[in-house]
C-alpha cells in the first residue's frame, strides 16, 4: 500500500497535537491547538483544518486517545454485568490478598467495577485441561435474567475457559441473539491466559471501557466522513502497535495507554538515529507526566500491568504516568505547598491564559519566573498574561508570608521533585543507575523542566528532538500494525524442544495473520516473533524470553540458558540447578504499510525553517534559585551547527520552549537535535 500523506493526532487533556508528513513534497506540518472537552473530535478537525492539507488527501490517519482511560479513572464507564461459573461469583470481589501499600493501615482494594448484585452465575464447568466436566445447559442465557438488569454491557468469564472457550462462545452467541442491544464481551476474545481473578479483571475492564471507546470512535469517523475522509482510522495500542479502529472498538482494554505510548515508540527510533541505546523518555504535557525506559535500544514491556488499581493481562509498553503537567494546580494543605494531580486542563486553563482560570499552575509559575514568553509557543500563538499569573500565585504566597517569585520557584521545585521521585521508581528502584542514561525530553513542557530533572537524577545529557511539542504524534507514525496472542501451556522444560510447541505457535500465528489481512496488510509485509513466559518451578510470576524465529529446534539446555540470562539481567542472579517450566507461549504479528516512508525524529523541517540566523538574541530577566539572570532568548532556527551556547538560555520554537539553566550548555547535534550538557 502506498500511503504518501500520513497524519497522526495525539489528544491530551490540554492540547491536541497534529503531525502530518506529505512524502510527495517531503513537507512536514505541525499543529498544536487547545483540546475541546468533552467532544475532543472538534479539536481533531480544528487541527486538520489548520494543517492546510485537504482531509480527503490523507492516506493514513493514526490516533492516540485517552477518552476511555479517563472514563475508567473517573469511574464513568459503561454500566456492566458479569457472568461466571456457578460457585465462582465472588472471585472478582475477593480479588487478591496482597497489600499494594504494606504499611498503610487504611488501605483497601478499589471498589469493583461490577457490584456483586450484577454478577450472575451459570451452571457449567470446564476442567483445567480443557475437558467438559459439566456441560452448559440449553437455554442458560434465558435463565440469567439479564434483560431485567439495568446494564449496557456484560462480561463473560467462565472457569478455565482459556483452555476451552466452547461454553463462552455458546453463551455469548445466545445472549447476543436474545438481547441484540446488549454489548457482550467474553474473556476468550481479550485474554486466553490462566489466573482466574486477573483474567476476570481484564474482561471486566474491557467491557467497562469498550462502549465508551466505541461511541467516541463512531462519532469521530462520522465527522471525518463529512469532511471527505473515507479511509480507515488506526488507533495506537498499549503495546506500541496500531490497530484498525473498528477492531479496537471491542478491545478497549488493549488501547488504554493509547495516548502516551506514541512518544515512547518514537524514542526507539531516536535511539537508533542518535546512537544512544539507553534513554529515559519523559513527556510532560499540560495534564500529565509520562516516562519510560529504552535499554539497549529496546523499550521495556510487560504482559501485565495495573490500571486504576485493577490488574490487566494485556501486552503493554512499561510506561508510567503521574498527574504532573503545565496545568497542574498549586494549592496549600495545612500550611504546606502541594502541586497536582488536579489540573486546570484546557478549560479554563492556567490563569495566565485569560480564559477564566484563577488558580495558580506550573505554567503560571514559569511565566512569573520569565521562562515563558508573553506570546508562548503553546498552540495558536496563545498570549499569556503575566499579571494574571502573578495574581494567582500571590493568592497562595501571602498566607505563607512569601513573595510571588519565591512561591513560583517553590511550585517549580515541588513539581520537579514529584517527577524525579517517580522516575527513580523505574531506575534506582530497580537497581538501574540513571546516570548511565541520557534524558529525552518532549511534550509541551518537557524541555522546559528537563535540565532540572536531569540534575535531580545526576544525569549530564539531555536530548531535545525536533518539534518536541508534538513528538508523541510524530512517534505514532513510526509504529506498525501489531497484534499479540498467548496460550497457557504449563509445561516442564525438561524434555521439551521448540519443535514440540510448533503447532501451537503456528495456530496463534494463523489467527494473527487473519487479523493483519483484515486490516489490509499483505502476507509479504508480515513478520512474526515468538517468545516464552518462563519461571523457576514454585514461583508465582514469570519473565518473558524472546526466541529466534528461525531456530525451531533449540534444545532444553539452550532454552534454559536463555531463560537464565534473562533472569540474571532482571534480578541479578540465576539458579542453574533449579527446574524451569514454561507458563505461556506468545506470538506477535506485525504488519508494515510501506518500507522507506519513515520521517526522521531528531530534526524536522519545521525546526529548521524560518528565523534569522544572524539576528542578535533578545534578553529576558529569568529567576533561578532566587537570583535574577539576564537570559538570552533565541529561536531554534538561530542555533547553528557546531556552535555551543552557554546558559541561561531560552530557546523558542513552534509548540515548545526549551530552558537551558546556568551551568548547562547547548549545541545542535549532527542530527539536528538539541544536546544539553551539564558542566561540572
Amino acid at each position: 500500500m502506498r500511503l504518501p500523506v500520513r497524519a497522526a493526532i495525539d489528544i491530551g487533556g490540554t492540547f491536541t497535537d497534529l503531525f502530518l508528513v506529505d512524502y510527495r513534497t517531503n513537507q512536514e506540518y505541525v499543529v498544536k491547538v487547545p483540546s475541546t472537552p468533552p467532544d475532543y473530535s472538534v479539536g481533531i478537525l480544528d487541527a486538520l483544518q489548520q494543517a492546510g492539507v485537504a482531509i480527503s488527501e490523507i492516506d493514513l490517519l493514526v490516533h492516540g486517545t485517552t477518552a476511555h482511560l479517563n472514563a475508567l479513572l473517573e469511574r464513568k464507564g459503561a454500566r456492566i454485568g458479569l457472568v461466571t461459573t456457578e460457585g465462582f461469583g465472588d472471585v472478582y470481589k475477593i480479588a487478591r490478598g496482597n497489600r499494594a501499600h504494606m504499611y498503610d493501615l487504611h488501605y483497601s482494594n478499589p471498589i469493583p467495577l461490577v457490584p456483586r448484585f450484577l454478577v450472575q452465575e451459570v451452571r457449567e464447568r470446564i476442567g483445567p485441561q480443557g475437558d467438559v466436566v459439566i456441560a452448559l445447559e440449553d437455554g442458560a442465557a434465558s435463565r440469567l435474567g439479564l434483560e431485567r438488569l439495568d446494564i449496557e454491557a456484560v462480561a463473560i468469564c467462565l472457569l478455565n475457559s482459556y483452555t476451552n472457550s466452547a461454553h463462552e462462545e455458546a453463551l455469548a452467541a445466545e445472549i447476543r441473539s436474545m438481547i441484540p442491544s446488549l454489548d457482550v464481551y467474553p474473556s476468550f476474545e481479550i485474554c486466553s491466559e490462566w489466573r482466574e481473578y486477573e483474567r476476570t479483571s481484564t474482561t471486566v475492564l474491557n467491557a467497562y471501557v469498550s462502549p465508551i471507546l466505541s461511541s467516541y470512535l463512531g462519532k469521530l469517523r462520522s465527522r471525518l466522513s463529512l469532511q471527505g475522509f473515507e479511509k480507515p482510522v488506526f488507533l495506537m495500542q498499549s503495546n506500541g502497535g496500531l490497530i484498525e479502529s473498528t477492531l479496537a472498538e471491542r478491545l478497549g482494554a488493549l488501547t488504554l495507554m493509547s495516548g502516551p505510548v506514541g512518544g515512547a515508540v518514537g524514542c526507539v527510533r531516536l535511539a537508533e538515529e542518535l546512537g544512544e541505546p539507553n534513554l529515559i523518555a519523559i513527556d510532560m504535557g499540560g495534564t500529565s507526566f509520562d516516562f519510560a525506559l529504552v535499554m539497549a535500544g529496546t523499550l521495556l514491556t510487560t504482559s501485565e500491568r495495573e490500571v486504576a488499581g485493577f490488574p490487566l493481562l494485556a501486552p503493554s509498553i512499561d510506561i508510567h504516568t503521574i498527574g504532573a503537567g503545565g496545568g497542574s494546580i498549586a494549592w496549600l494543605e495545612s500550611g504546606a505547598l502541594r502541586v497536582g494531580p488536579r489540573s486546570a486542563g484546557a478549560v479554563p486553563g492556567p490563569a495566565c491564559y485569560g480564559h477564566g482560570g484563577t488558580e495558580p499552575t506550573v505554567t503560571d509559575a514559569n511565566v512569573v519566573l520569565g521562562r515563558l514568553p508573553s506570546i508562548a509557543s503553546l498552540g495558536s500563538d496563545l498570549p499569556l498574561s503575566e499579571l494574571r499569573a502573578v495574581d494567582a500565585i500571590r493568592a497562595i504566597a501571602e498566607p505563607l508570608g512569601l513573595d510571588v517569585n519565591r512561591m513560583a520557584e517553590g511550585i517549580i521545585n515541588v513539581v520537579n521533585a514529584k517527577m524525579a521521585n517517580a522516575m527513580r521508581s523505574i531506575t534506582i528502584g530497580r537497581g538501574i543507575d540513571p546516570r548511565d542514561f541520557a534524558l529525552v525530553a518532549y511534550g509541551g513542557a518537557g524541555p522546559l523542566h528537563a535540565a532540572a530533572l536531569a540534575e535531580e537524577l545526576g544525569i549530564c545529557r539531555v536530548l531535545v528532538p525536533g518539534a518536541p511539542g508534538v513528538f508523541s504524534a510524530r512517534g505514532m507514525l513510526q509504529a506498525d500494525i501489531r497484534h499479540e496472542d498467548a496460550r497457557t501451556v504449563l509445561l516442564p522444560l525438561i524434555g521439551q524442544t521448540l519443535s514440540d510447541l510448533q503447532l501451537q505457535f503456528e495456530d496463534l500465528e494463523t489467527g494473527l495473520s487473519d487479523l493483519l489481512q483484515s486490516e489490509g496488510i499483505q502476507a509479504s509485509c508480515m513478520t512474526f516473533r515468538r517468545s516464552l513466559d518462563m519461571r523457576y518451578v514454585g514461583q508465582e510470576y514469570f519473565i518473558n524470553v524472546p526466541l529466534p524465529y528461525a531456530e525451531a529446534d533449540l534444545s532444553t539446555g539452550e532454552i534454559k540458558e536463555r531463560f537464565g540470562s534473562s533472569y540474571d539481567r532482571q534480578y541479578g542472579h540465576k539458579n542453574l540447578a533449579e527446574d524451569v517450566e514454561i507458563v505461556n507461549i506468545r506470538a506477535e504479528g506485525e504488519g508494515c504499510f510501506e518500507e522507506g516512508l519513515r520521517t526522521g525524529l531528531a530534526g524536522s523541517v519545521s525546526a529548521e525553517a524560518g528565523g534569522d540566523r544572524g539576528a542578535s538574541p533578545k534578553i529576558r530577566r529569568v529567576t533561578f534559585s532566587g537570583a535574577v539572570w539576564d537570559g538570552r532568548v533565541l529561536t531554534r532556527a538561530q542555533l547553528r551547527l557546531g556552535r555551543s551556547w552557554e546558559g541561561p538560555l531560552i530557546i523558542e520554537e513552534d509548540t515548545c520552549t526549551t530552558l537551558v539553566p546556568p551551568g548547562w550548555d547547548v549545541e545542535v547535534g549532527s542530527s539536528r537535535s538539541l544536546v544539553l550538557t551539564r558542566h561540572d
